[in-house]
């Protein structure tokens, strides 16, 4: 137990620090912009870009994005009743609460007053939680990019709206599903449906098991160093979090884009 206790600190570290490096490498080419955009995403990146910004510029498109991202995320709370994916009719959260989640998933702060299970749909927990995961991150990892630009001299600081395309589609992206594999691998729920009835072991009793896209919400919580999770218990909870084996690749997850950000 004792070596364990001293080894895994190590090996987090060196596996990060070794991940690191080509992550900050393939970071540095797609912000450059030096990658040659294929098929759809090209027309997606020119309809984006309104240009180069200076810091100004850039500030306001960060601030009015993230006043959108809040409204959006306050209406799929706040319709939460009448929208899809509740088949246990979950209802609405008090408007206070759904103020207070709105506004701390917008700043990737993700302080979290509910429990995920008894209170948020499935429909909430992907439209409101998964897309400030990648939104918030994008946003977070955006605003360095432009400091950088600015320190090392360059003319402007980027297009804030190109920038968090490339984070959230070339970076999140591919790096969540690859976690959101082992997580399913290793035992996390990975569906639509919002629950399940088991029966006791008394044989009389039944219990809900509520179920969702946790395989795929966990990844993207963790590489953007998210909270709110998508129980109560968060990564404690063993559908999150079931091995060993996952709890390496939650704290690992957590540790790899900082680390290649300082690179």
């Amino acid at each position: 137990m004792f070596t364990q206790i001293l080894l895994l600190p190590i090996v987090l570290l060196i596996t990060a620090t070794l991940l690191a490096v080509p992550l900050s490498k393939y970071i540095a080419w797609i912000m450059d912009g030096k990658y040659n955009a294929k098929y759809g995403f090209a027309w997606i990146e020119a309809r984006l870009n309104s240009g180069p910004q200076n810091w100004r510029q850039y500030a306001t498109a960060l601030l009015i994005f993230s006043t959108a991202l809040f409204i959006f995320g306050y209406i799929v709370l706040a319709l939460q009743p009448w929208l899809p994916l509740n088949p246990d009719h979950k209802t609405m959260l008090a408007p206070s609460t759904i103020f207070h989640s709105a506004a701390s998933f917008m700043t990737n702060t993700d302080l979290q007053h509910y429990a995920g299970e008894q209170h948020l749909s499935n429909f909430s927990q992907i439209f409101f939680c998964m897309s400030n995961f990648f939104c918030s991150a994008a946003i977070g990892v955006s605003a360095l990019m432009a400091v950088i630009r600015a320190l090392r001299g360059d003319a402007n600081v980027g297009n804030f709206f190109v920038d968090v395309w490339r984070v959230a589609i070339y970076l999140l992206l591919p790096l969540a599903f690859i976690f959101a594999l082992i997580f399913l691998q290793q035992g996390s729920p990975m569906t639509y449906a919002s629950s399940y009835k088991a029966l006791g072991l008394d044989a009389a009793n039944t219990q809900n098991i509520v179920v969702g896209p946790v395989a795929a919400f966990e990844s993207i919580k963790m590489l953007g160093t998210n909270g709110g999770g998508f129980y109560g218990m968060n990564s404690a909870h063993p559908f999150e979090n079931p091995t060993a084996l996952t709890n390496f690749f939650n704290m690992l997850a957590m540790m790899l884009l900082p680390f290649a950000l300082i690179l």
